[in-house]
Formats: structure tokens, C-alpha cells, sequence
């Protein structure tokens, strides 16, 4: 059984190991980790077994869509018309996978949307995941010019995609 716990700064060495496996074509510094957390540290979360042991994680903040922050940038502050929950990097080590940790961060995601009164959850699929976000309610987005230079950043093969919150 997955579960979901807060962030905290002492996870971030763990969290970049994590990352540098499971996303070694999508790198991060450790920096933009702790921009993130700092950001908006309650759509930060860990993944845990029962046993404590970490087995994944995922950064998500307060963003505008159909802009997507650029990999391996700070943030900055928050964009001015705010409308969306951006799920920017979701990990899950193998051995995490079929105990429906995704399915709860889901749920968890998009009750801090309804909180927050954000009308969608967003992300970046990277190559060959548009599908398992397709299964779980995410549109692909047709990218205008100003949204391909953001995903430009993630390489080729990302779709930028969207859920509407019910």
C-alpha cells in the first residue's frame, strides 16, 4: 500500500536520486526541487510503503494553463491569472506501481484544485505516457507557438495535457 505524506527539504537527495532513474532524459537540479517545494509546498508530496520506505513522489503548484513552467527553471512567482493545479513531475519507482498510488494521488490532487477553486489539473506527458493520462481523464492539448516553445524545453515526443475538475 502507497501512501501520500508532505514533503520536507530533508527529502530532496532522496527525491533526485529517484528522478535521476526514473527521468534521466528530463533532468533537474536539486535547486529547482527546493524552488518547487518552497513554491507551494502542499502540492508537494512523498510516496511511501508502510515500511517508510520512499518509492516515489510528485511536485505539482498553482500555475496558468496552456503555459507550462520550462524543465529546469524556478519558478519565479506565481503568473498573475493563476487557474490551474500544474502537475509538473510524477515519480513512482517500479515496485510502487499496481498498488494505486497514482489513482490517490489523483484523488489528492484534484481536491486541492476543488480547495483552491482551480477549474483544471495540467501536465507534461513525456514520450510515450499520453496514453496512461488519456486513461485517467487528461486531454492532449494542440499546441499553439507560444505553448511548443515551452514544451520545446522537455525534447521531443511531450504532450502538454489537461483534465477539467468536475
Amino acid at each position: 500500500m502507497i501512501i501520500w505524506r508532505p514533503m520536507i527539504a530533508g527529502d530532496l537527495d532522496q527525491v533526485l536520486e529517484i528522478a535521476n532513474v526514473l527521468h534521466p532524459n528530463y533532468p533537474e537540479r536539486i535547486e529547482i526541487f527546493a524552488d518547487k517545494l518552497a513554491f507551494d509546498p502542499e502540492g508537494c508530496k512523498i510516496a511511501e510503503t508502510s515500511a517508510s520506505d520512499m518509492v516515489g513522489y510528485v511536485f505539482s503548484h498553482l500555475w496558468q494553463k496552456g503555459l507550462p513552467p520550462l524543465l529546469d527553471c524556478e519558478l519565479g512567482r506565481a503568473p498573475a491569472h493563476a487557474d490551474c493545479l500544474h502537475l509538473h513531475d510524477i515519480a513512482l519507482l517500479p515496485k510502487a506501481r499496481g498498488q494505486g498510488g497514482p489513482e490517490e494521488f489523483l484523488g489528492l490532487m484534484e481536491n486541492l484544485a476543488r480547495k483552491r477553486r482551480l477549474a483544471w489539473l495540467t501536465l507534461v506527458a513525456i514520450k510515450g505516457q499520453a496514453a496512461y493520462w488519456q486513461a485517467k481523464g487528461f486531454s492532449p492539448v494542440r499546441p499553439d507557438s507560444l505553448l511548443q516553445d515551452r514544451l520545446d524545453s522537455y525534447g521531443d515526443g511531450v504532450t502538454y495535457m489537461v483534465k477539467t475538475i468536475p
